[in-house]
């Protein structure tokens, strides 16, 4: 892009933002959780002397520690009740940003950038990459609040019980942490290959559903079946190589644990048999050792799937950070006065020219048609304009200035394709883009473009499946050329309005665009009959490389 556009400087953490905006549920959590520990800790030293005065035959003790058990016991578990409520609500807020985020990145991309990539990719990130940071990345926030909590808890208790105990404890069982981190690079790799093969997949889908009609027409369905399953296997071996890793890591993990485990308890045993633990004491150390265990074996099962995940996480936040193609322009023209195309060569990729040395004028109040064969770059041009590709040597320009810097160019342009859009929604809905319109305005354009089965109120309510497929071709396109009328645009393009429609619909057709009214309006067409084509200022004549500009 020139440099006049600039770039924004500006970057920000977004998973950070994400959390933030949510630290209400996240402080909540971390109270409800620390209530739940230490209730959950006490509880272990109730039950040592429980037993003590069970075995002393002291019932009054029996019965005060049995009440003051069950109480503390409903404090933990409501408690606990308190941090998955407030756990839950983290989560689920976190989801609904991101997905927020993404579809604000989305909406912000030029038409081109969605174009250029596969629908199935832009799904796996919208479902599937999204619900993975949030269960294995963000959702285990709170998680590990709990486990440190509990770990911070239980530590203390078994050092004022024994810190011989204690220091043995933590050491035996921090050593499953390590686990891991050695097969992080193994992991990640497995987790990445897992994705992308799950991306291909639904882009095959995508791809398969697309051409539904053409696969049943030509009776296809075996290949594609084969195909799939093809595909599927991949995705199952992929996912399964993945899972496989994980589970020996969590194997591996528990069999350190209980080794670990097993050590302490009996260097505990050993402290009774020398006089130093009473049997209470014993299974308060026991208690208290189990309750650490989990935290320690949590973090383990928390660092594996935060470290397969932070890659994704990763480029999730990229994409989140990129600026959008609006903030890139920033030159404010009141009054678009005229477009100007000067010496302008473009080919796609590495392919010959599509255009060379392309130039052309036209100022406001003008409307000029373009003429010319399938390929030729007659719809290129117009692409070109609107920013969606960059020439490779020369120059567009609106008001003498480049065009790649003017402020909401795209907004002020309004374009009709030869594949019109239409929305699963109201008639209505769709010619008015969900601006405030008056009905009769709407009407008696309908009237005009001879669609008078949808001129009247009731017609404007009817509902348009997706893509328009309840309608005719020549419906889609009438439909399409009002509702680029009703956008009043310093610039209207109107491409291939002739395309797939009857003659009747054609003569209405060429009758409203020679009376085309708008600051600066462009027509693309194969064919115009030659009495109307004297209603346009310039007519430029599009053959493969060569662009002509004849008078009218």
């Amino acid at each position: 892009m020139p440099a006049c556009c600039g770039r924004r400087q500006k970057q920000y953490n977004t998973m950070k933002n994400i959390i933030k905006a949510h630290l209400k549920p996240l402080a909540a959590c971390l109270v409800f959780v620390f209530v739940a520990g230490l209730a959950g800790t006490y509880v272990q030293f109730l039950k040592g002397e429980l037993l003590d005065a069970a075995l002393e035959g002291i019932s009054s003790d029996v019965f005060r520690l049995s009440a003051a058990f069950f109480a503390v016991v409903a404090v933990e578990l409501a408690a606990y009740y308190g941090y998955d409520y407030f756990r839950g609500r983290f989560s689920v807020a976190n989801k609904n940003s991101m997905r927020g985020r993404f579809f604000d990145w989305l909406l912000a991309r030029s038409p081109i950038e969605i174009m250029s990539v596969q629908q199935g990719e832009f799904v796996a990130q919208y479902t599937d990459q999204i619900d993975q940071v949030n269960d294995g990345y963000l959702d285990n926030i709170p998680l590990l609040i709990e486990i440190s909590s509990k770990a911070v808890t239980v530590s203390a208790a078994l050092f004022w019980l024994d810190y011989r105990i204690a220091v043995l404890t933590l050491f035996l069982l921090t050593m499953p942490l390590y686990v891991p981190k050695l097969i992080e690079k193994r992991l990640q790799n497995a987790k990445k290959e897992s994705i992308d093969s799950f991306q291909k997949h639904l882009g095959n889908i995508v791809e398969w559903l697309s051409g539904f009609e053409l696969i049943k027409n030509y009776s296809i369905e075996r290949v594609i079946r084969s195909k799939f399953q093809k595909s599927n296997d991949d995705v199952s071996v992929k996912l399964f190589r993945f899972k496989r890793i994980t589970y020996l890591s969590k194997t591996i993990t528990a069999l350190l644990s209980y080794m670990s485990h097993f050590i302490v308890i009996v260097a505990t045993a050993a402290l009774v048999l020398s006089g130093e633990f009473s049997a209470g004491d014993f299974f308060i150390a026991v208690g208290l050792i189990d309750q650490l265990s989990y935290p320690i074996i949590a973090i383990s099962v928390y660092l594996q799937e935060f470290l397969s995940t932070k890659p994704l996480a990763k480029k999730l936040e990229a994409l989140f950070e990129q600026t959008a193609e609006d903030g890139k322009r920033t030159l404010d023209i009141p009054n678009i006065d005229s477009v100007a195309f000067r010496h302008v060569c473009f080919g796609y990729g590495d392919a010959a020219p599509l255009l060379n040395d392309f130039s052309l004028t036209v100022n406001a109040g003008e409307k000029c048609i373009i003429t010319g064969q399938s390929g030729s770059g007659k719809s290129t041009s117009m692409n070109l304009l609107l920013g969606y590709y960059e020439p490779r040597s020369g120059e567009i320009l609106i008001n003498g200035a480049n065009a790649f810097c003017v402020k909401g160019l795209n907004e002020r342009i309004a374009i009709m394709r030869q594949d019109p859009v239409l929305f699963n929604d109201t008639l209505r809905n769709n010619l008015t883009m969900y601006r405030d319109m008056c009905d009769d305005e709407l009407i008696a354009l309908l009237q005009k473009l001879n669609l008078h089965k949808f001129a009247t109120p009731e017609g404007l309510d009817s509902i348009i499946r997706e893509g328009g497929s309840n309608l005719s071709g020549g419906e889609r396109k009438r439909i399409a050329l009002a509702r680029t009328l009703l956008r009043k645009a310093p610039i209207t393009i109107v491409d291939e309005p002739l395309a797939n429609v009857d003659s009747e619909t054609a003569e209405k057709m060429e009758d409203i665009l020679t009376e085309l009214s708008g600051d600066i309006v462009f027509v693309i067409t194969h064919h115009f009959s030659d009495d109307k084509k004297k209603a346009f200022a310039k007519e430029f004549r599009f053959s493969h490389n060569h662009v002509e500009h004849g008078g009218i």
